[in-house]
């Protein structure tokens, strides 16, 4: 069923104006771990269900990436380095205005020919330039059907590396609010995230995965490791179920963990991708894209939303 199309100003961008101050403070600052818990999205409503699009190049398409659209609340399209191409985004950003989805950019290395997950590191000055060449490909066609760019996924080695290293996740984070400080980082969720938001004034959305392992300290576990993926269908809603009502999982050593996230991630590759996406979607049928205003320490107390509890 096609949904309305999504607004292409946000609500509040008058206030955008007084971004530049704020910016040059919250830039220049030293870490400050009590405050970090600040950076994270405000929620007025259900948290996000997103998803990958387009993340094909050339003659090659990736199979399934419709099929869950009508259960998702965002759609983060490739931009480029590690997929997609000008037709393909078009394609997509079609797509995305059918369902009416929330416009997030799926940003990567730029690998084609490893689809951006073999293990690179870029200067801060070159992964800066990389990330605001993907967004500024994307907004450009994103303009012509009426939207604008509200999240921000890496993809891969990128998103990988966030977790561990905060000075590329920070590297990411002020690239994304040099281009848009109205965009939500989404990223594996975890102190480096929330880090990244406070230092570079934009607010960051964590991220849980319902077809992934996870060890006992609420870590990814590598592609590599043998239980990194959950095949099974009724597995795979199982954990999400968990997440869900408890906002817990269980590990790989059957530890439960409890995660801190504001969105879900559905990969088209899930086995039996629309079934699990329909069942999802039941349970969490408040689910509503993100949005928010710049992240400023000093405007917290005069916040006009609630903490999401998590």
């Amino acid at each position: 069923m096609r949904r309305q199309q999504r607004p292409r100003t946000r609500n509040s961008r008058d206030s955008r104006d007084s971004r530049d101050s704020r910016e040059s403070r919250s830039d220049n600052r030293g870490y400050n771990s009590s405050r970090t818990q600040s950076a994270r999205i405000l929620l007025s409503g259900g948290m996000d269900i997103n998803t990958n699009l387009g993340e094909g190049f050339g003659h090659y398409r990736v199979e399934g990436e419709s099929d869950i659209l009508p259960f998702v609340t965002s759609a983060n399209i490739a931009c480029g380095a590690h997929a997609g191409d000008p037709a393909i985004m078009e394609a997509a950003l079609e797509e995305a205005r059918y369902y009416g989805l929330a416009l997030g950019a799926h940003i990567g290395y730029p690998d084609l020919a490893g689809f951006g997950r073999r293990e690179i590191h870029l200067p801060a000055a070159e992964l800066r330039a990389s990330v605001l060449y993907q967004l500024g490909a994307l907004s450009g066609l994103a303009r012509t059907f009426g939207f604008e760019i509200s999240q921000v996924r890496p993809h891969g080695f990128m998103y990988r590396q966030m977790f561990h290293d905060v000075r590329t996740a920070t590297t990411v984070a002020r690239a994304i609010a040099e281009f848009d400080r109205w965009i939500v980082l989404i990223g594996p969720a975890g102190h480096n995230l929330l880090a990244a938001g406070e230092k570079a004034g934009i607010r960051v959305a964590g991220e849980v995965w319902v077809d992934r392992g996870y060890d006992s300290n609420g870590n990814l576990l590598a592609h590599s490791h043998p239980r990194a993926i959950i095949h099974e269908p009724q597995d795979i809603i199982k954990q999400a179920t968990s997440l869900i009502r408890n906002k817990t999982l269980q590990a790989i050593d059957g530890s439960t963990v409890r995660i801190d996230f504001q969105s879900i991630h559905l990969h088209p590759a899930i086995p039996k991708a629309k079934m699990v996406a329909e069942q999802i979607r039941a349970l969490m049928p408040n689910a509503s894209p993100l949005s928010a205003e710049p992240y400023n320490p000093e405007d917290d107390e005069h916040s006009r939303l609630s903490w999401a509890e998590v």
